[in-house]
C-alpha cells in the first residue's frame, strides 16, 4: 500500500514539471524512465500542458515554424509531435522537438518525383494513432488522397476527390484537416477531412465574405478556424462555433490580438533529430500576426511518435 501511495505522490510532483525537467528525471533510474515515458503519465501531462497554455494570457498561442525550408515542408503539429517531409532524403520525419525523439518513415514512391498537392498531420482519437495525409493530382480536378498511420507504418489510398487544392497544408481544427479547394464548377470551397471517421465534408463559408479565395488562407485564431489574407487590408473571419455558418464573425480591423510565441525548428543535415531554437519571436501587430495564423499550434509534451 505504501508503494501505491508513493507512486501517486511521485506522479503529482512530476506532472507539474516542464519537459526539460522531465528529460533530466528519466535519467534518474529505470523505473522513473519507464513511468515518465508511458502513456499513463504522458497523456495527463499533455492535458496539463494544454490547459496551462490555454489560460496563459501572456502566451496567446504557441506555434511552430521551420527555420530552414529548402526541400523540406512542415506538414503540421499535434500533441507536441511535429511532422516534416524531407524531399532531400525522401523521408517523413515525425518527432518531438523537445525530447528529440524522432521516427523516420518513407514517402510513397510517387512523392520521390513530385511533391503532394495537399498534406496534413493530426491525431486519430478513435484509434490513439497519428496520421499523415497527402494528395496526388491524377488529372484535372481529381486528387487521390492517401494516409499513413504511424502505428501500422503503411500507406493506404483513402479515396479520389473531385477537387483542385488551392491551399497545400491542412489546418488542424476539431479533429479534422482543412483546405481551400476548387470544385469541378470552379466554385471555391472549404473542405474538411475528419481524421477519425476518414470522411470529407464541406464547411460553410461566412455570409458576405469578400475574400478572393485564390489568395486567401486558413488558420487558427483563439482555437477557432479562420480565413485571412496576407495583407493588413484583408479581413479576418473566425468560426466561433465549429461547422456552424451563423457563427462566422468578422473581426474588427483594429482588433487587439494576443501575442503568439513562435518556436523555430531547424533540421540538421543528418536529420537525426529536431532542434528547437532557444529564442522565440513575439508577434505584436496585426500585420505580423497574419503571417503566422496558419502556423501549427504547438504544445509542450512528452509524447513520443
Amino acid at each position: 500500500m505504501a508503494e501505491v501511495v508513493h507512486a501517486d505522490v511521485l506522479e503529482q510532483i512530476l506532472i507539474l514539471l516542464d519537459v526539460n525537467d522531465l528529460i533530466s528525471c528519466v535519467r534518474v533510474c529505470k523505473s522513473w524512465h519507464s513511468f515518465i515515458t508511458s502513456p499513463r503519465f504522458s497523456n495527463p501531462h499533455l492535458t496539463r500542458s494544454y490547459n496551462e497554455d490555454h489560460y496563459n494570457n501572456e502566451l496567446g498561442s504557441r506555434r511552430v515554424r521551420l527555420s530552414h525550408r529548402y526541400r523540406r515542408s512542415l506538414v503540421g503539429s499535434s500533441n507536441g509531435l511535429v511532422c516534416i517531409i524531407s524531399y532531400l532524403t525522401c523521408k517523413v520525419l515525425v518527432g518531438n522537438p523537445l525530447t528529440r525523439v524522432v521516427r523516420q518513415l518513407k514517402l510513397p514512391r510517387w512523392m520521390t518525383h513530385s511533391p503532394p498537392v495537399c498534406s496534413g498531420f493530426g491525431y486519430d482519437s478513435s484509434k490513439d494513432d497519428y496520421k499523415l495525409v497527402v494528395g496526388a493530382e491524377k488529372r484535372k480536378n481529381r486528387t487521390r488522397v492517401q494516409a499513413l498511420s504511424l502505428k501500422s507504418n503503411v500507406w493506404r489510398v483513402i479515396r479520389e476527390v473531385k477537387y483542385t487544392f488551392c491551399t497545400k497544408i491542412g489546418i488542424l481544427c476539431n479533429g479534422a484537416l482543412h483546405w481551400i479547394v476548387r470544385d469541378e464548377k470552379m466554385n471555391m470551397l472549404i473542405i474538411a477531412y475528419d481524421i477519425s471517421k476518414e470522411e470529407f465534408k464541406e464547411i460553410p463559408q461566412p455570409e458576405g465574405c469578400q475574400f478572393r479565395f485564390s489568395t486567401s488562407h486558413l488558420g487558427i485564431v483563439k482555437e477557432c478556424l479562420s480565413i485571412f489574407g496576407y495583407t493588413c487590408k484583408d479581413d479576418v473571419w473566425i468560426m466561433k462555433k465549429y461547422n456552424v455558418k451563423q457563427s462566422w464573425e468578422l473581426l474588427p480591423r483594429h482588433h487587439e490580438w494576443k501575442r503568439n510565441i513562435i518556436h523555430y525548428l531547424s533540421v540538421p543535415k543528418d536529420e537525426s533529430y529536431f532542434h528547437h531554437d532557444v529564442g522565440s519571436w513575439f508577434s505584436e501587430h496585426l500585420s505580423d500576426l497574419q503571417f503566422c495564423i496558419d502556423a501549427p499550434i504547438f504544445v509542450q509534451s512528452f509524447v513520443s511518435p
